[in-house]
C-alpha cells in the first residue's frame, strides 16, 4: 500500500493502547478495584460502573468539540500523542492505590480512561487520510488484528508474570499496572516520530479562538445533520451495539470469575476471546470492502444477538441447576464457545464499524465525525450501568437478557442505513 510507514506508525498506537484496554480495563483492574479497593460485594459492581461511566460521560461530552477543534487547527497528531502519554503515566500511577482508597482509585482511573478513550477518537480520525475508499475495511481490520496480536502477547506476558513472580492474587497485581503504562509509552514513540498530520481541507477562520472555532464547527454540523442522515442513523445504532462491546470489555473477567474460573483460567479465557478477536478482524479485511459495510455489520450483529441470547439462557440454566439438590457440576464448555463467539464479534464489529464510519464521514470533518463516533461509543459505555444494576439486583441472566435487547435495537437501526447515499453525502460536504 502507498505510504506504508505512515500506516505502520498509525498501527503502532493501536498496538500501544492495548496494554490499557486489556490489562487495565478487561483483565485486572475491575477485579483489583472490587476486591482490593472497595471490598464490599454489595456495591462493588455499581461503584465500578459509576467510576467507568463517569470517565465515559466526560469523554462523551468533550469528544465532538475536541474533534472539531482538531479539524480546525490541524491538531489530530498533537491530541493523539498528548492523550497517549497522559494515559501511560496515569496507568503507572495506579500501582500506588492501597486498600480502601476508593477516592484515589477514581481520581487516577477516571482521567486515565478518559485520555485512553478520547485518544481512540483521534486515532480513528486518521483512517480516511491513510486509506483509499475501497481500502477502509482492509486498513482498519489489519490494524485491529495487529492490536489483538499485541493483546495476545500481553496476555502471555501477564500469565508468565503471575506464575513466575507468584503474583496470582489481586493485591499483588500492582507491577502489572506499571508494565501496562510503560508499554503504552514505549509503543507510542513510532507514532510520535513518523505519523504526519493530515493536511487541512479548508483553512480555519482567522481571528477565532480554538474553543469558539470548535463549537462553531460542531454547531454547523448539527445544523446540516439532515444531509448526513445515514451517518446519524449509523451513530445511533452504534450506541446500542456499542453497549455490548463495552460489557464484554469491562465485565468479561468479572463474569468469568462468577462462573468459577480461577485466576489462571481467567487469563486463558481472555486469551480465547483475544484469539477469536484476531480471527474476527480478518473478516472485514477480506470481505467488507467488496460486500459492503452495511451487509457485513448486519451479519456480525446477528452473530452477537444469537450469542448474547444464548449466554442469557446458559446463565439461567446454570442458576436453576445450582438450586437443584444433588445436582452434579454444571458443564462449562458452553462458556468457552460463547467466549469465542463474543471475541469474534468484538474484533470484527469494532473494525467494521470504524471502517463504515470512515467511509461515510464528510470530507474535511473526519476529526469531528470521529469525535461524534467517540461520543456515542462513550454513551454506550455509560449504558453498561443498567447492565450492572440488573446484575446486582436481578442476577446475571436478567442482565444478559437486557444486553440482548440493546443489540437487537442496534441491528434494527442499522437496517435503515443506506450506504451509497451516505457516501454520496460525504463527498458533497
Amino acid at each position: 500500500m502507498p505510504d506504508a510507514r505512515q500506516i505502520w506508525s498509525w498501527i503502532s498506537f493501536d498496538v500501544a493502547n492495548q496494554s490499557f484496554t486489556l490489562i487495565i480495563n478487561t483483565l485486572l483492574f475491575s477485579i483489583f478495584f472490587s476486591e482490593v479497593v472497595v471490598r464490599d460485594p454489595a456495591i462493588d459492581d455499581r461503584l465500578w460502573a459509576l467510576t467507568y461511566g463517569s470517565s465515559m460521560l466526560l469523554c462523551a461530552l468533550l469528544s465532538p468539540v475536541a474533534g472539531a477543534m482538531a479539524d480546525e487547527r490541524a491538531w489530530k497528531k498533537a491530541s493523539l500523542i498528548g492523550t497517549g502519554f497522559a494515559c501511560g503515566l496515569l496507568t503507572c500511577a495506579l500501582a500506588f492505590i492501597r486498600p480502601g482508597q476508593v477516592a484515589l482509585a477514581m481520581a487516577l482511573y477516571i482521567p486515565a480512561n478518559f485520555a485512553f478513550s478520547i485518544g481512540e477518537n483521534f486515532l480513528a480520525s486518521f483512517l480516511p487520510s491513510l486509506a483509499r475508499p475501497h481500502e477502509m475495511a482492509r486498513v482498519s481490520g489489519f490494524s485491529w488484528a495487529c492490536a489483538y496480536g499485541a493483546a495476545l502477547l500481553l496476555l502471555v506476558l501477564t500469565a508468565l508474570g503471575m506464575v513466575g513472580m507468584h503474583r496470582t492474587t489481586p493485591d499483588q497485581w500492582r507491577p502489572f499496572f506499571v508494565f501496562a503504562g510503560a508499554w503504552f509509552l514505549l509503543l507510542s514513540l513510532p507514532t510520535l516520530l513518523w505519523l504526519r498530520e493530515p493536511p487541512l481541507v479548508s483553512p480555519g477562520t482567522p481571528g477565532r479562538s480554538w474553543l469558539s472555532a470548535g463549537f462553531s464547527r460542531l454547531a454547523d454540523t448539527v445544523r446540516h445533520l439532515s444531509a448526513h442522515r445515514d451517518l446519524a442513523l449509523l451513530l445511533a445504532a452504534s450506541v446500542f451495539y456499542g453497549t455490548g462491546m463495552s460489557v464484554v470489555i469491562f465485565f468479561a473477567s468479572k463474569l468469568a470469575a462468577e462462573f468459577g474460573f480461577s485466576q489462571v483460567h481467567l487469563v486463558l479465557f481472555i486469551a480465547v476471546i483475544t484469539v477469536s478477536g484476531i480471527l474476527g478482524t480478518l473478516l472485514p479485511i477480506y470481505f467488507q470492502d467488496r460486500t459492503g459495510h452495511r451487509r457485513m455489520t448486519l451479519l456480525l450483529l446477528t452473530v452477537w444477538v444469537v450469542t448474547s441470547g444464548g449466554f442469557a439462557v446458559y446463565a439461567h440454566l446454570r442458576a436453576v441447576h445450582g438450586q437443584t439438590p444433588g445436582a452434579g457440576p454444571f458443564p462449562t464448555w458452553p462458556l468457552w464457545l460463547i467466549g469465542n463467539l463474543l471475541g469474534f464479534g468484538l474484533g470484527s464489529l469494532g473494525a467494521a464499524n470504524r471502517a463504515f464510519v470512515g467511509y461515510i464521514a464528510p470530507v474535511g470533518r473526519e476529526g469531528e465525525t470521529f469525535g461524534l463516533w467517540g461520543m456515542v461509543f462513550k454513551l454506550s459505555a455509560i449504558m453498561t450501568f443498567p447492565f450492572a444494576w440488573m446484575k446486582d439486583t436481578a442476577g446475571t441472566p436478567a442482565a444478559l437478557a437486557v444486553l440482548t435487547v440493546f443489540l437487537v435495537v442496534g441491528l434494527l437501526l442499522t437496517l435503515g442505513v443506506n450506504e451509497s447515499r451516505g457516501r454520496a453525502a460525504a463527498l458533497r460536504s
